[in-house]
């Protein structure tokens, strides 16, 4: 069943009264699922999930997940949700897939921006590659997004990073609102802020 399916009264169906934020993401394991619905549980908001259009279960969905990363191939996937101009502030999460960030997740922000709302970004990794993942997220958010969290997978599973996500949650709340065409640069995309 979609978001479209869903009757204003259900006590499923995503209410803007309840909150501002919308947290959409791409998880292929589960992982980044998982800190997903941490996050939204922590700012009590509603949660939409891009998948993929075709299964990258497998050996084959490994490879696939490699050489679309690589090539940063435009791929397919689906999304259920609302749409995104609904909410005055999103928060994309993504895993890392060899060092870029997850290919259907780059392929739906370039395919839904410009972005009239806030934007925050979480990438989840392995061990490495997280920073460059959030860099490619403000390329195809044609801006950078405000705040940014870069989440260990193992914290996430083990859920050490409970409170980091916490403090991610708290920065989004308490955030001032401001002209949504215009985001504070973050520290780790500036060369002197070292």
């Amino acid at each position: 069943m979609s978001w479209e399916d869903l009757h204003p009264n259900d006590p499923n169906y995503p209410s803007r009264a309840m909150n501002d934020i919308a947290v959409i993401f791409y998880s292929r394991s589960g992982t980044t699922r998982l800190a997903a619905q941490m996050l939204a549980d922590r700012l009590d908001c509603p949660l939409f999930e891009v998948e993929d259009a075709v299964s990258r279960a497998g050996f084959r969905g490994d490879l696939r997940c490699v050489i679309d990363n690589l090539l940063h191939r435009h791929v397919l996937y689906r999304y259920a949700g609302p749409p995104l101009s609904e909410y005055a502030n999103l928060v994309f999460m993504a895993p890392v897939w060899v060092g870029h960030l997850a290919a259907p997740m780059r392929s739906f922000l370039r395919d839904q921006r410009p972005f009239t709302p806030g934007v925050a970004a979480a990438a989840v990794m392995a061990a490495r590659g997280g920073f460059r993942a959030a860099e490619e997220i403000a390329e195809a958010l044609g801006r950078p997004p405000h705040p940014v969290i870069v989440l260990l997978q193992r914290d996430v599973v083990s859920g050490d990073a409970r409170a980091d996500i916490d403090a991610f949650a708290a920065a989004l709340i308490s955030q001032p609102t401001t002209d949504p065409g215009v985001s504070s640069r973050p520290a780790w995309l500036s060369p002197n802020e070292a």
